[in-house]
């Protein structure tokens, strides 16, 4: 039972409420305050801390290496592959811009690697015309360039050949969440925890959300940002879940590489943090049972990527312990395209990243925030 002044305060009628305070909801909320201070925000999440991928991913800010690339090309069409490509660009220089000195952001660059020459090859010939797509994006004649060097410099192994962009760039997740939390808390937006929503109903002059223990929220307008699990709520939402598997080493002395590293077209990838390795991926050897919104660890994908740490990336250093593992759940569809837009007056979304949610978060959510700031002035 809820008295007088929790419903006053706390279940007061809100201008708009989101449901997820992972990267999206967060930075959804930023601009909509941004642009109209005066807005009653309040944001949903049903865990603890953020339930997803936004603190649980490799702190990477994915601009897309040249096979990921040049794979959307193969799905989209170079149009709308350029257009994504635009919004990585934005979101990376937006993070920079609001956040940088507060989360460990750093432009380091980001190399992918290559074990298959054949793969490299058909890469290499697509890399001019590949270049020439991008420069209208980052104004560089050769974003995407051979690096003959850092593959020999870093002590890897197992890895022939090395493509290299200055864009890309790492974050420490955890301080981006905390300081955008610290802000909003600024702004005066409420943020509630440990709330998890069952369903909505979309009434005449109002959205009611009902949430577990009896908890009934009302708003002008709904953002579901909940990405991978969108399902529970918008159960006609195209998308799949994906889980994304990490490990951290123990520290490891004379570590002399820095940047981010991507190979097996995505499916894996590492940096240096603090002189630790983080190392994540695998999905690919088995979709069907990494295709589930499940946190767990599997032994076929840790042994792997064990596997990969001992023998390629610290060959040097078989000695070193793992120090730590997690996983996250992120959210994919076949055609490679989130989904951020408005459904109706009342009801919008922003999901769906297909694991590039650290970059595309920013530009996706203050075109919505505009989107809705329309509906709720009309």
């Amino acid at each position: 039972m809820l008295s007088f002044w929790e419903k006053d305060v706390f279940l007061k009628k809100y201008d708009v409420i989101i449901i997820g305070a992972g990267f999206s909801g967060l930075w959804l909320a930023y601009f909509l305050k941004k642009y109209q201070p005066k807005l009653e925000i309040a944001i949903l999440e049903s865990g603890t801390l953020p339930t997803g991928a936004s603190t649980k991913n490799a702190g990477f800010s994915c601009f897309g290496s040249p096979t990921e690339l040049l794979e959307n090309i193969e799905v989209m069409g170079i149009d709308q592959a350029m257009f994504w490509a635009e919004k990585r660009y934005k979101g990376i220089s937006m993070i920079a811009q609001y956040f940088g000195s507060e989360i460990e952001y750093d432009d380091c660059g980001g190399t992918e690697l290559f074990n298959d020459k054949v793969v490299f090859e058909e890469t290499k010939e697509q890399l001019e015309a590949l270049n020439h797509s991008i420069k209208s994006i980052t104004g560089k004649d050769n974003h995407f360039f051979i690096d003959e060097n850092i593959i020999q410099n870093a002590g890897f192994s197992g890895f022939q050949h090395a493509i290299k962009n200055t864009v890309e760039g790492s974050i420490h997740s955890g301080k981006l969440i905390s300081s955008m939390t610290e802000t909003l808390q600024a702004m005066k937006v409420t943020i509630f925890n440990g709330v998890k929503v069952q369903r909505f109903d979309n009434e005449v002059n109002s959205v009611k959300i009902y949430a577990e223990n009896g908890l009934i929220f009302e708003a002008n307008h709904l953002s579901i940002t909940t990405n991978a699990f969108t399902k529970q709520l918008l159960p006609e939402v195209d998308l799949y879940p994906g889980r994304g598997q990490v490990l951290i080493t123990e520290p490891i002395e004379g570590l002399n590489w820095r940047g981010t590293f991507h190979f097996d077209k995505g499916y894996y990838y590492f940096r240096n943090y603090r002189n630790r390795v983080l190392f994540g991926g695998g999905r690919n050897l088995d979709f069907k049972t990494e295709n589930t919104d499940e946190f767990a660890l599997t032994s076929l994908v840790q042994n792997r990527l064990e596997q990969l740490l001992y023998e390629n990336i610290i060959p040097k250093y078989s000695n070193i312990k793992i120090d730590q593992r997690w996983s996250g759940i992120m959210a994919f569809d076949d055609t490679k395209t989130p989904v951020s837009k408005c459904l109706n007056q009342r009801i919008s979304l922003s999901v769906r990243m297909n694991g590039m949610g650290v970059a595309l978060a920013p530009t996706l959510s203050e075109n919505l925030a505009k989107e809705i700031l329309k509906t709720i002035d009309d």
